[in-house]
C-alpha cells in the first residue's frame, strides 16, 4: 500500500473496521482524585513518565500484582509513584488492570480541566483503597525516588527501528501533513496500549481501534492477515518515540513486519 493510498484509508476508515472496542469500567472500581492546583506540572513532563509506566505496565497480565514503584520523568524533577496498601495476609491488592483504568482516569481529567499539577489518584474496588498513584514534583511522604535516571522507554533511537522487548517485530513510519497536539498523541498511544493488554497481547484479532479525545485516534489493521494485540502495544509507542526523536507531531502511517512480512497498516490520524 502506498504511503497516499494508506493516508486515504486511515482518514476514512470507521472504528467499525475493528473487531474490538474499549472495554468498559466496572462499576466496582473508582478513582478519587486530590489535585493540588497550587503545584501547576507541565504537561509533557507528566506524559513522558505516564507513557513509560503504562508501556511496563501493558507488558505485564491484568492480574500481575504490584507493590511499590516509580517512574521518575526524563524532563524535569516530576515523576508517578505507585504504592500498595497491604491486607493482612494478602500483602497488595493492587493489580494491572487497576493501574491502567486509574491512570487513563486521571489523565483524561487532567487534559479535560486543562489542569496539569501535583494529584493523588486513591485507587477503590468494591469501595476499598488498595492504592494509590501520586503524580508528584518530591517523592510523596515516607518516599523516596528509586532508580532515577534520564532514560525514557519511548525514545526513538536511530538504527533500531523496533522495541528491543519484541525482536519479530519491526516498522516503518510516513508523516502526513496534518499536524496534531502532542499531549493527544501522548493520551491515545496510553489509551492504545490499556485496550492491547485489556484485549490479550497475544490474542489473534483482526485489528485495533482507538478513540481518543478531539477525535484523535489509533488503529493497527491486519494487511491480508489477522494480527496479535500486542504488535498495537509496540507499534503505538515505537511510533510515538519516534515523533519524540523527531520533534514532529503529524498525522502518521504505519507499516508493521513480523518476522519479516508485512502484517499490518496503521497509524495516528485525527478526524474522520
Amino acid at each position: 500500500m502506498s504511503p497516499f493510498n494508506a493516508f486515504c484509508w486511515l482518514n476514512e476508515a470507521t472504528p467499525s473496521q475493528s473487531n474490538l472496542s474499549a472495554g468498559n469500567v466496572p462499576a466496582a472500581f473508582k478513582v478519587e482524585l486530590i489535585p493540588d492546583h497550587s503545584v501547576l506540572i507541565r504537561a509533557e513532563e507528566i506524559l513522558r513518565p505516564a507513557l513509560k509506566m503504562m508501556y511496563r505496565v501493558t507488558g505485564l497480565p491484568l492480574a500481575q500484582v504490584w507493590y511499590d514503584e516509580n517512574w521518575p520523568s526524563p524532563l524535569g524533577p516530576s515523576g508517578i509513584y505507585i504504592k500498595h496498601n497491604t491486607f493482612g495476609k494478602e500483602p497488595s491488592r493492587l493489580r494491572s488492570q487497576f493501574l491502567i483504568w486509574g491512570m487513563n482516569h486521571m489523565l483524561l481529567s487532567m487534559q479535560l480541566t486543562n489542569r496539569y499539577c501535583q494529584t493523588t489518584a486513591v485507587l477503590k474496588w468494591e469501595d476499598v483503597a488498595v492504592g494509590t498513584i501520586y503524580v508528584s514534583r518530591t517523592p510523596p511522604a515516607g518516599l523516596t525516588w528509586t532508580g532515577r535516571n534520564s532514560s525514557d522507554v519511548v525514545e526513538y533511537h536511530p538504527g533500531e527501528p523496533k522495541p528491543l522487548s519484541n525482536p519479530r517485530f519491526a516498522m516503518s513510519l510516513a508523516y502526513g501533513d496534518n499536524p496534531i497536539d502532542r499531549n493527544l498523541l501522548y493520551l491515545t498511544c496510553i489509551k492504545a496500549m490499556g485496550e492491547a493488554a485489556e484485549a490479550g497481547l497475544n490474542r489473534i484479532v483482526a485489528g485495533l481501534y482507538t478513540l481518543g479525545l478531539q477525535r484523535t485516534a489509533w488503529k493497527l489493521i491486519g494487511e491480508q492477515r489477522e494480527i496479535e494485540a500486542g504488535y498495537s502495544r509496540e507499534a503505538a509507542v515505537t511510533a510515538l518515540g519516534r515523533m519524540i526523536h523527531d520533534d514532529k507531531f503529524f498525522e502518521v502511517c504505519v507499516w508493521v513486519k513480523v518476522h519479516g512480512v508485512q502484517s499490518a497498516v496503521g497509524g495516528y490520524t485525527q478526524g474522520f
